[in-house]
């Protein structure tokens, strides 16, 4: 489903979601800590 289709409160959330994961990931890198993903049924660390 496009991002236009979706109804606008899901549509912000979402947004808001992708806002908050872009600053985690400036925050670690920033900080020097790895981000913790989950990767091939794994919980792995990425360098920053």
């Amino acid at each position: 489903m496009k991002m236009s289709e979706l109804p606008d409160d899901m549509r912000q959330a979402l947004l808001a979601q992708h806002r908050a994961a872009r600053k985690l990931r400036a925050e670690h890198r920033r900080l020097g800590l790895p981000i913790i993903v989950w990767r091939d049924g794994k919980v792995v660390e990425e360098p920053a």
